[in-house]
Parts: structure tokens; sequence; C-alpha cells
């Protein structure tokens, strides 16, 4: 009756856990859905199609040393590498995870997650390689090519100090949440989104095997493996036919590197600026340009990419600078916090006149550009009275901060929460420049920070000695009525341009049927202005 009982327990047993073992089966083959028009470099469900190889451990083998080489980290791949709940996940050692097919022009994706201390990469045609950082690392002055703190992205193996090595702006999330990754490779032109924002714009990849030639046509693609677990899932490719290959290409022109890279204007790691110079045989005029990104975040090629070229190829040298964003700006003890990034746009700009003789700039000539905060930097260089120092011992100090004009792309004209809410009552946006931490008490607590407004407002600086300046939105104004997109309203636009006309400031304004328009672009202004009448 005992040994019965026991075979009958058991029974109950496995029917008990039958629903769970099928569970747990099913949870480590999730479902893999490519998008329309890709395919599943990874099933989900395990390692077919891939296997492992370190190609720099076997770069300088021969012969049978390297065909035991190559056995021993496909014999071991499963030794790192797992599939678990539909993720391919890597334990921090071991070879990297290789795709067995070559691929060439291409769309890839993937997402991917990893811890602190880790970082990793991905592998074009057996090439390094797409870079992933612990962005939390600190900067090390001792190995300034190594820069982890610019976030994931980048071409890390690419020459240094060339556009595409660093990302153009950090866009890491935090650990514990995945990253999407989606990367177009035509040729050798490379181009990397992280997280949907642009962080590579068609950079040349570098073939890091032999410098002295091309990248390769085809190659496969590798899943670095670097010290720290990784998980990457959803891994989708889709080629890339020759016809779309030269559309893409003949759209897409090549930017050109810095003639100056990462120029530095303070003593904080952002405080450079990049500086391209047109040919010229007598100074040209400059584009002074700053990028968005509500002083939190984005990057120095983050709106210029499209115009670097023509602005160059008109005769006008150009600029872009980085800066302190708030929450750095709050750390290094600013008071208020916006004084970071609006002070950095101002002695980037005396340290840009300051090299006017050796750029070749005519420092009499200079416009400045952006967009959202960029461009509401932009208004107050353009509105500040001069800041220049005449007494001071710094000859950078004692350069002008003037502007020959400004054009600029959804600015915000005003830091007053009274204005902003009079002209778009659902306003939300500049707390963070004082410091409040929402925009209630931002408008609340207006009273006590009138002072700042004042120096700060770009309509509050405003006065008849003031250059021209150019604003232009995507959509038509609504004074009084909530908006859409309350923080890149065109009812800035109008109430500023009021305002200058009220003290003989020329302001031309821009946005769909706007009358009287002179000029499509921020652009073609510029052109226009910089180079008329020299």
């Amino acid at each position: 009756m005992k040994s019965r009982l026991s075979r009958f327990s058991i029974l109950l047993l496995v029917i008990a856990l039958s629903p769970l073992a099928a569970f747990a089966q099913e949870k480590s083959s999730a479902k893999v859905t490519p998008p329309k028009g890709f395919r599943a470099l990874f099933n989900g469900k395990d390692l077919t199609g891939w296997h492992g190889l370190n190609p720099h451990s076997v770069a300088k083998l021969e012969g049978e040393k390297k065909e035991a080489a190559l056995k021993k980290m496909r014999d071991e791949f499963a030794n790192h590498w797992t599939v678990e709940n539909g993720e391919l996940v890597n334990d921090g050692h071991g070879a990297y995870a290789t795709t067995d097919e070559d691929l060439g022009d291409m769309e890839f994706m993937l997402e991917y997650k990893t811890v602190a201390g880790a970082d990793s990469g991905i592998y074009l045609r057996g090439t390094p390689q797409v870079q992933i950082w612990d962005k939390s690392q600190v900067f090390n002055p001792e190995k300034p090519t190594r820069r982890p703190h610019l976030g994931s992205g980048g071409l890390f193996n690419n020459t240094p100090d060339t556009l595409g090595r660093d990302p153009s702006r950090v866009a890491d999330k935090p650990f514990g949440q995945w990253n999407t990754v989606k990367i177009r490779q035509v040729g050798a032109r490379t181009w990397v989104w992280l997280n949907k924002r642009a962080v590579v714009e068609g950079a040349v990849m570098e073939n890091f095997w032999d410098r002295s030639t091309p990248l390769p046509a085809m190659g496969p693609v590798m899943l670095q493996t670097h010290g720290g677990e990784i998980r990457w899932r959803n891994i989708f490719v889709r080629e890339i036919e020759k016809k779309e290959a030269d559309r893409i290409l003949a759209t897409s022109p090549l930017l050109p590197n810095p003639t100056a890279f990462n120029v530095s204007y303070g003593k904080h790691p952002k405080q450079i600026l990049h500086f391209w110079k047109a040919e010229s045989d007598k100074p040209t005029p400059l584009l002074f340009f700053i990028h968005g990104g509500g002083w939190m975040g984005g990057g120095r090629m983050s709106g210029l990419s499209g115009m670097l070229n023509p602005i160059l190829e008109s005769g006008i040298s150009v600029v872009s600078v980085e800066y302190r964003f708030i929450p750095e700006a709050t750390a290094d003890g600013e008071v208020p916090p916006v004084n970071g990034p609006l002070g950095d746009a101002a002695r980037a700009l005396q340290l840009v006149r300051s090299k006017a003789a050796e750029w070749n700039i005519n420092k009499e000539r200079i416009g400045a550009s952006g967009g959202s905060a960029g461009a509401c930097s932009s208004l107050w260089l353009a509105f500040h009275p001069d800041m220049a120092d005449p007494k001071s011992d710094d000859p950078i100090a004692r350069e002008s901060t003037r502007l020959f004009c400004a054009a600029v792309n959804g600015a915000q004209t005003t830091l007053d929460p009274k204005q902003m809410r009079d002209w778009t009552p659902n306003s939300r946006y500049g707390g963070h420049a004082f410091g409040f931490s929402s925009f209630n008490e931002f408008h609340e607590k207006r009273d006590t920070i009138q002072e700042w407004i004042a120096e700060y407002s770009p309509y509050a600086l405003v006065s008849s000695d003031d250059p021209p300046v150019y604003l232009i939105y995507t959509v038509p104004p609504a004074l009084g009525q909530d908006q859409k997109d309350p923080t890149h309203t065109s009812n800035f636009g109008v109430k500023l341009q009021e305002h200058c006309v009220a003290n003989g400031v020329k302001c031309e304004l821009v946005y769909p049927k706007a009358e009287g328009v002179k000029h499509a672009s921020s652009m073609e202004y510029l052109i226009a202005t910089l180079k008329g009448g020299e």
C-alpha cells in the first residue's frame, strides 16, 4: 500500500507541475515578431544562426593554431551565452555572439540592457564597433580619448577627434531599462539612433583591421562581451538594395570633420566647441550655433547637420557650442541655474572672437542660431548688453558678446511665467531655469525672481540698439488659447515681434501662412544677412 501511494503521489506532482513547465518553456521562447520588411537574426528560442568568435584573439594566428582557437570558441559558446525569456544573455565573458551569415548594406535593430561597470559593442561587418558604455563612468583626463560620459552609440574605434567617433548626444537609458538601437549602414557610411535619438549621422566607419583599406563590403554582426552581463533581444535586419543605397548617399552628403575639434573655452568637460573653417582669402562671417534640448539634453550636431555644408559652401565659417546643462550648472553652484548655459554661450562667443585672426573670422559678422532652448540662448545674446570687460586681465573677457544677427527655430522668447501664461494658458516650461520644480511654483513665486527675469529673459532685454532677428515656427499662433506644444508655440514669436517693432528692432516672423515672409528658413536668412553687403 505504501509503495502504491508513493507512485500515486508522484503522478499527482507531475500533473500539478506540468503547466508550470509548459509556462517556463513558453517564457524561454518568447515570440519574435519583426517589423514589416525586417527579418529576425535571433529566433528567441536558442542559439541557432550564431556562433562564438573573438576576432582580436585570432587576428595574428595562422594555420592549426588558428583553427584550434576558432573551434574552441565555437565549442564554448553556449557556456557563456544562453537564452532566457526570449533574450540572448551573456555572462560578461567568452567569445562574441557572431552571426553565421555575412551582411552588407542594411538597417539593423536590436534592444539591449546591461549593468554598471560593463561595456560592450556591436561589430558591423566583423569590424569594431558601435560602442555601448556605462555612461556613469567619470571622465579621466589622463585618458582623453576614452569618453564614456558622452554616452553610447559612437564609432569608438574610429580615429579620435572625428565626427561619429563619439555620439553627438547622450541618449542612454538608466540601468535596468531596455535601450533600442537602430543602425543604418550603406558602404562605410554609418548612422546610429539610440532610443530614437540620432547619435551618429552618416560618419564613415573605419576599417579597424587595416585603416589603409575601406570597410569590408560584407561581414557578420558581432555582439561583444566585456566584463558584465548584457542582454539582447528583438534583433532584426533589413537588407538595403543598391537603388535605395544610392538614394540614401545622394541625399545625405558626408559632413566634414571640424577644423578644430573640442576646443575648450572653460574648465568644465562640457565647455567645448567645434569650429569649421570656410575657405576664403578674406575673413569670413561666422555662424555661432547653440543646440536645443531644454538646457537639459541634446548635442552639438542636433539641428546643425542639415545646414552645415550649405553654410560652409556659402563662405560662412561655423562654430557649434556644447555647454553645461541645468543639473551640471546647479552642481557647479550657478545661481540661478540658467546662468550656466547662458554664461557658457557668452564665454564661448568671446573665445571665438579672440581667435578671429587665427581662424580667419570677421568678428563683426557673427550670427547666432539654434532651436528651442538654443534659440532662447541665441536671443539672449542678441538682446543682452555687451558683457565685455575692457579692464579685465583676461584678454578673452575683453572681447564683445554682441551679435550681428540671430535666426532661431521654435524659440521661447520670454522666461517670465506671467507673460507665458497670459500668451499661452497651458504653458509649462521654464521653471527649471530658476531652480523651480514645477511651472505652478515658478508662477506663484514670480515676484521673488524679478531681477532674474530682467537679466535672463530675452523679451525683457530688447532695446533699440539690438541686431535684427528672425523667428520661425511650425504652427500658426493662437494668442490666449491652449496650444498642443506650448513650449514652441508661435505665440512667443508674435509677442516678441510686437515688442521689437515698438523698440525699433527688425524682427522677421515666419509660420505657416504668415504674411510678408522674405526668407523661408533660418539658414536662408543667415546666408542673406551675414553675406549681404560684404
